[in-house]
């Protein structure tokens, strides 16, 4: 176990080592910020609670995902780009324990973004807002953390995609790019089949991802959806993931590519 806990140490080390990492926490940090004086100063968002503030924030999860994914599609890619993979498997791990290593060290950085846009938030919002006044049961704190829970998943499962692209093609610039693409065109994709009324668009990745529907109530997107229906679905999808980044990595030979 100490073997691993140096891997993901030295992963660590490697994400929290590049002026783009600080960069990416900056801009969150400014990112948070700037909504604050925006919806104090600029326009009359009507908020005078931090929670009230702190519930409109989770908006900018997109910019974490954006963020994981440059993380999560470099870190395995990358290392057949500088050539260092090949230093890297004369350890005497295994190439399992490092894929895990890397997959653990991505998820550590989305905990690390997530939790700064929380911390932020409050902090922004009591300084800004202040307390004053009753929020409603859907803005209060239990809430905030839910919905940021939502978005945890949403997260995750395309920084998987994103570490799988990585895996299987060696290609940062494939893995990010295809990502983000699919991120950001996803919804509208699955929008436009629901007209279609193609019903077997609920087995799609992103038709599972946003869980809001059934937390805090409202109609998923096509009917006969479940909560326990979008997670087994969501759960497939990461054994797939991740199998596949697993298997690629461990059983390909680096020299033939």
């Amino acid at each position: 176990m100490s073997s691993f806990i140096r891997l993901v140490q030295n992963e660590q080390m490697k994400i929290y080592s590049r002026l783009r990492t600080w960069v990416m926490l900056a801009i969150v940090v400014l990112s948070v910020i700037s909504a604050g004086v925006l919806m104090r100063f600029v326009i009359d968002a009507g908020i005078h609670h931090t929670l009230q503030f702190m519930s409109l924030t989770t908006s900018l999860a997109s910019i974490i995902t954006i963020f994981t994914v440059i993380i999560a599609g470099d870190i395995v890619a990358s290392e057949f780009t500088w050539g260092t993979i090949k230093l890297l498997l004369i350890r005497p791990a295994s190439r399992g324990k490092i894929l895990c290593a890397k997959y653990i060290s991505v998820l550590l950085f989305i905990l690390t973004l997530v939790a700064t846009m929380l911390i932020i938030s409050y902090f922004t919002g009591l300084i800004i807002f202040g307390v004053s006044g009753v929020v409603s049961p859907d803005m209060a704190f239990p809430a905030i953390l839910k919905a940021y829970g939502l978005k945890l998943v949403q997260i995750v499962m395309t920084a998987t995609l994103a570490f799988m692209i990585s895996a299987a093609f060696r290609s940062s610039s494939l893995a990010i790019g295809l990502s983000i693409f699919l991120m950001l065109s996803a919804n509208s994709i699955v929008l436009v089949l629901v007209s279609l009324k193609k019903t077997w668009v609920k087995y799609f990745l992103f038709a599972n991802t946003d869980l809001s529907p059934y937390v805090f109530g409202g109609k998923p997107i096509l009917p006969g959806m479940t909560l326990g229906f979008s997670l087994t679905v969501l759960a497939a999808y990461w054994l797939l993931f991740y199998g596949v980044s697993w298997l690629l990595f461990t059983k390909r030979d680096v020299a033939g590519g």
